[in-house]
């Protein structure tokens, strides 16, 4: 029987975060962790002109121009290897995993302790999913797929229907009551909208 990753979301706020590398896999990350609220470093002997036009909405991210050094992992809580040269990726995975610092090497699945997923966000729902780092594409396809279903314009409705509820929840604190409320507002709706009774 195969084994099967562990979902999860991870709290990086106030995490420290190397990536190592400045190319196209160093930007898809960067646009993973844009708003996670983490310690963001990046060391690379160079960035292309996508990452650095990222960075400059975002000074305080540090990033070095130089090669990465084994002292660059001490510290870290994650780590992205993001470079073009898999045997770079191969020995810092290494080192790092003798460190106990969990280590994503893009594109390199059997060098990985977690594979990043493909996410989409619409108000308070987010969606992550993964293919365990073998096919992107077919993450990619999913994420605009949910994106087509749940559009971003009614990201303010969804946000609206959580307050309602987590409201509900206060004003009726028993469950059956608020079951009760919430039957009645979905059979109202069923009536006048959708012609049910």
């Amino acid at each position: 029987m195969d084994t099967k990753k562990y979902p999860i979301f991870l709290n990086l706020e106030g995490r420290n975060i190397l990536i190592v590398g400045g190319g196209n896999a160093c930007l898809e990350k960067l646009i993973g962790l844009e708003f996670t609220g983490a310690n963001l470093h990046l060391i690379s002997i160079s960035y292309n002109e996508d990452v650095q036009k990222f960075l400059q909405k975002y000074p305080q991210i540090k990033t070095e121009t130089r090669p990465v050094t084994e002292d660059d992992l001490n510290h870290r809580d994650i780590i992205f290897l993001a470079t073009s040269d898999p045997e770079t990726n191969k020995k810092y995975r290494a080192l790092a995993k003798s460190k106990g610092i969990w280590v994503n090497s893009v594109d390199d699945p059997k060098n990985c302790d977690f594979y990043s997923s493909s996410t989409v966000s619409i108000g308070p729902i987010q969606f992550a999913i993964s293919t365990d780092g073998m096919f992107a594409g077919v993450s990619s396809t999913l994420r605009k797929l949910f994106e087509e279903t749940l559009p971003e314009e009614d990201h303010e409705l969804l946000e609206t229907i959580f307050v309602m509820r987590r409201n509900l929840k206060e004003l009726l604190p028993n469950q059956e009551e608020r079951r009760k409320v919430l039957k009645d507002i979905i059979h109202k709706l069923n009536s006048e909208y959708f012609h049910k009774t």
